[in-house]
């Protein structure tokens, strides 16, 4: 699909202007067929009311075989139509939450976190369904309208008088559904943002488990004031919607049958049209009641499939898009270079809007093949800083240089292809994604026995067998797949934070120096004071700014202070600033 932002303003233009051209191929068949099978319901009133009328026709066999005619023509196309709707609804879903998910994943990290994870989750479901929908009803519209449309000119044909009539009704009865269509509508847009809420609550609800097991005082209040809430106010709303919907769609109805009332109790009225056109229009009257259903029973799909495109035109506008880097040969072959800040600086607005934390600015630079680890109380900035450097987080002054180079907005994505790392809330995925080649595999199995999680899955086809872990596990599973990444720079926030002492052991004395071994940048937020003297250089944070470190920080002499490459600690105050 195209990741050309739509305007925020829901309608059938824009609707279609969200499926690719194969999907529009698709919705265009479906309509044609849905026509042909329209207009040959339409046929076979004229040929039924014909019939009837006029008796038996001069040529029984050409009667017979235009009825059979019309017959399979209305079947086959009718067919042909829903399913092609069948397909392209399924098109729909598939190619819509492909283009969200694109979205998703070329928006700033920052953007993603304004919106909310159940915001951006509640779009790639309910949204996405309700359009694909929309687009499955579309079709139905067009057939049922065909149908509706030749027995208005059947009617036509009969009298003109009487087509009159049956316009003005059928006129009065799509007022009464289109102003009950628009306050429907307002209540449609509000359920939607009940589920927004909805879906917050079922993130809570989930990850949050534990501790509203612990606590029965807060699960209780969690049931009916927050999860409740939503739910009722989703409940209420649409419930309302679809009965204002119901109410217009049956109203417009009655005047349909004061159409027919005057066949039955003023058959005067008809007097002068005949007998012939009084037949046709009962007949036409019955024959149009079906289709008109249809439309009105397809109607708030429409409607809360425009809501939902509304909400993703919206939520697409507002994610704004970096350039993305295609994969491409391994940047891991390349050696890491020298990744300097200047002059680096990022804040966070508070909840009023008044300037909250702010980190820098920071002038450091970080040599190839340094060790380096981040020290600092919780709350200093640490993983701010770690996020700048990853280039998820863009800085709001100073340059971000790799090799002399500064990282623009075109270089950022390609920039951060340098880089693997091992975030505090890692999130472990069930496969190796992209790294499934021999080479790959083998050093993985290798892996899975050293960081001792062969007693807990295996890795069959290039899937884990389970990411059903433990937080430690999970941590090291995680490890594993930066690993096999070979990358020339590696972030590790808080890593050895969940591990027990064997495996601290193991991550900054085995892994660690494994890595620098093999000529990788390697930068490290930690708070294990036991282990700084493996580090070649410390940098302390605090409050969002680099610090000196205390003299009675010294680490105590060590025979593993040394790293394989064998260079040493030095502390912040030897950090040389970035060039200019």
């Amino acid at each position: 699909m195209t990741d050309a932002s739509p305007r925020p303003r829901a309608s059938l233009r824009n609707a279609l202007k969200l499926l690719p051209p194969a999907s529009r191929r698709m919705l265009t068949g479906s309509v044609v067929a849905g026509l042909a099978a329209g207009g040959a319901s339409a046929g076979l009133l004229t040929f039924i009311n014909a019939a009837l009328v006029k008796g038996q026709a001069a040529n029984p066999a050409a009667a017979v075989a235009g009825f059979i005619g019309l017959c399979l023509l209305s079947l086959t196309a009718g067919v042909a139509s829903e399913i092609l709707a069948l397909r392209l609804t399924q098109r729909s879903l598939h190619d819509l939450r492909l283009w969200l998910s694109r979205r998703i994943l070329r928006a700033p990290l920052q953007k993603l976190a304004s919106h909310g994870l159940h915001r951006l989750t509640a779009a790639l479901t309910d949204d996405v369904a309700s359009v694909a929908h929309a687009h499955q009803a579309l079709p139905v519209v067009f057939i049922e309208g065909s149908v509706a449309l030749g027995a208005l000119i059947y009617v036509g044909t009969l009298s003109g008088a009487l087509l009159l009539l049956l316009l003005f009704l059928l006129g009065l009865g799509l007022g009464v559904f289109f102003l009950a269509q628009r306050r429907s509508l307002r209540w449609m847009r509000l359920a939607r943002e009940a589920d927004d809420a909805l879906f917050g609550n079922f993130r809570a609800l989930t990850e949050g488990c534990k501790e509203l097991k612990m606590d029965a005082r807060r699960r209780a209040a969690f049931l009916e004031d927050e999860l409740g809430v939503s739910a009722d106010l989703l409940r209420t709303r649409n419930t309302a919607g679809f009965t204002i919907f119901i109410l217009g769609a049956h109203a417009s109805q009655i005047l349909i049958y004061a159409a027919i009332g005057l066949v039955l109790f003023a058959p005067q009225f008809l007097a002068n049209a005949g007998a012939d056109a009084a037949t046709g229009w009962t007949l036409a009257i019955l024959f149009i009641m079906g289709p008109i259903m249809a439309i009105a029973n397809s109607l708030p799909v429409l409607g809360q499939g425009f809501v939902a495109l509304r909400n993703l035109e919206a939520l697409g506008v507002s994610l704004p898009q970096e350039p993305a880097t295609d994969a491409g040969p391994p940047l891991a072959l390349k050696r890491p270079g020298v990744l300097e800040f200047a002059g680096v600086k990022h804040r966070y607005r508070a909840a009023d809007g008044e300037q909250g934390f702010v980190l820098g600015p920071l002038d450091v630079r970080f040599e190839p093949g340094e060790l380096v680890f981040i020290i600092g109380g919780n709350g200093d900035g640490k993983t701010t800083m770690a996020l700048l450097l990853l280039g998820l987080l863009y800085p709001e002054s100073g340059e971000i240089r790799l090799n002399g180079e500064t990282i623009g907005e075109d270089e950022r994505d390609a920039y951060r292809q340098n880089f693997a790392a091992v975030f505090a809330d890692a999130f472990v995925f069930d496969s190796l994604l992209g790294y499934d080649d021999p080479q790959s595999v083998a050093q993985a199995r290798k892996l899975i026995v050293e960081l001792d999680l062969n007693h807990k899955l295996s890795l069959e086809d290039g899937r884990f067998t389970t990411t059903d872990l433990s937080r430690g596990q999970r941590k090291r599973l995680a490890l594993l797949a930066a690993y096999i990444e070979d990358r020339p720079f590696y972030v590790f926030d808080e890593w050895a934070a969940e591990q027990d002492p064997v495996f601290r052991e193991i991550f900054y004395k085995d892994m660690l120096p494994r890595l620098k071994a093999r000529g990788k940048t390697i930068i490290v937020i930690t708070h294990d004071d036991r282990h700084y003297h493996l580090a070649d250089r410390l940098l302390r944070l605090e409050a969002g700014k680099i610090e000196p470190l205390p003299s009675s920080w010294a680490a105590p002499a060590s025979d593993d202070r040394q790293s394989p490459a064998g260079t040493m600690r030095k502390t912040a105050s030897q950090t040389r600033p970035a060039a200019r």
